[in-house]
């Protein structure tokens, strides 16, 4: 009894300081650009593999619980970020730059890691699916403040959403692959092509189907308290459905999320009255933050739990890492000066240096981790320090800009 409360004890001290850390991470963040995500891998570190207060089977335990949560919620979180006004204004340029910035990094660390370096197909794809150009959307309002214009804003919020999306779905359709034993081939592809065309169908429909269902709901029921907690159950049980009927639940609830969000353009375009109340989706997008908040604070603080010491020790790892930071540099640039247009043009530079990495990241990097994907030890601390290196970049990049325009 005495070890039970003690442990108790320790467990809720250890997640009242990952809180506040997070709290006054988010404080130092908004003034310094310094992402609290670094403080919280550090500090999984020392608890985890340094002094191993968390045991690693423990924190293996509910990693796929925590992973398939926070994992429904940044999709759906994408979904509700997802302006159709923006999307029409800045979507083309910005869907553009997420192809060329995405694909063409993902092929390159592939193709290195494949090719170059001797690993395995598997490996090497779902790593190239796990850092291959993400771009968060946390990073998004300090780089803007520092630039200050809404296009600007709007054009890489759109780009952060869709890159993140499109990572998820490469990233599932290779590890499909490897639990099912399908070979990375012409012929394996075409196999899974079909099976993926199958589960986006399945997940874009039901999701299509749940959002209209939901707005209907919001309608009835808009004035009662607590609509916002109701709709991310209804979040999570459409996910669980969706992924148990062998659909792309992720799909799904981005979809639920942009037709909540968009629902009074998407009726008028019908020409149907829209009697949604806005401050609904008002509270439902503070709670969904909030909910972000807390799913993030803690995951960083799980991915430096399972970090190994041992893998911090290979020296080899420094290199892989400085290698994916050479590609996704050399390919953002690329990007940057193919996309921008000329009204865009004395944005280059800030467009450039939007290349921080966060939690879609991590949350990849431990699903490989659970399937037990080879290498996916090297692969989960490749990651965390690709997401430290990238907000870096970033951070320093958005203050030299900033000192330039005071100039």
């Amino acid at each position: 009894m005495h070890f039970m409360q003690l442990s108790t004890s320790l467990l809720f001290i250890v997640s009242a300081g990952i809180i506040f850390i997070g709290f006054f991470g988010e404080v130092f963040f908004k003034r310094t650009g310094i992402s609290e995500s670094l403080f919280l891998i550090f500090i999984g570190i020392v608890f985890g593999p340094i002094f191993k207060i968390f045991p690693y089977s423990l924190t293996y335990t509910i990693i796929p619980y925590i992973s398939q949560l926070t994992l429904a919620m940044i999709m759906f979180e994408l979904g509700v970020l997802l302006n159709a006004k923006n999307m029409v204004s800045e979507g083309l340029r910005a869907i553009f730059r997420t192809v060329i910035y995405v694909f063409i990094s993902l092929a390159l660390i592939y193709v290195l890691f494949r090719y170059m370096l001797g690993w395995n197909a598997y490996s090497s794809a779902l790593l190239a699916s796990i850092v291959g150009g993400e771009t968060t959307t946390v990073i998004v309002p300090y780089v803007a403040k520092h630039i200050g214009d809404e296009a600007l804003f709007a054009n890489i919020t759109i780009e952060s959403v869709l890159n993140s999306i499109f990572l998820i779905i490469v990233f599932y359709f290779v590890l499909d692959a490897f639990i099912s034993s399908t070979p990375i081939s012409f012929l394996g592809l075409q196999t899974m092509a079909t099976s993926l065309v199958s589960q986006i169908s399945i997940g874009f429909f039901i999701g299509i189907i749940a959002g209209i269902i939901w707005v209907e709901f919001m309608k009835a029921f808009g004035k009662i308290n607590y609509l916002y907690i109701a709709t991310i159950g209804y979040v999570l049980l459409i996910y669980a459905i969706v992924n148990k009927l062998g659909g792309s639940a992720i799909l799904a609830v981005l979809m639920l999320g942009i037709l909540l969000s968009n629902s009074k353009q998407i009726f008028e375009g019908l020409g149907l009255k829209q009697e949604v109340d806005n401050s609904n989706l008002v509270y439902i997008r503070q709670f969904q933050g909030e909910i972000s908040f807390f799913l993030r604070t803690f995951f960083f603080f799980f991915l430096g739990l399972v970090i190994s010491i041992e893998i911090l020790n290979y020296i080899f790892l420094y290199y892989f890492v400085f290698l994916v930071i050479i590609v996704l540099m050399a390919v953002r640039y690329m990007a940057t000066k193919i996309t921008t247009g000329k009204e865009m043009a004395k944005y280059n530079k800030a467009i450039f240096i939007m290349m921080a990495q966060g939690l879609t990241p991590a949350v990849l990097s431990t699903i490989a981790l659970y399937y037990n994907v080879p290498k996916a030890q090297l692969i989960v601390t490749i990651a965390a320090f690709v997401i430290i290196i990238t907000n870096v970049i970033t951070v320093i990049g958005a203050r030299s800009l900033n000192q330039i325009e005071k100039q």
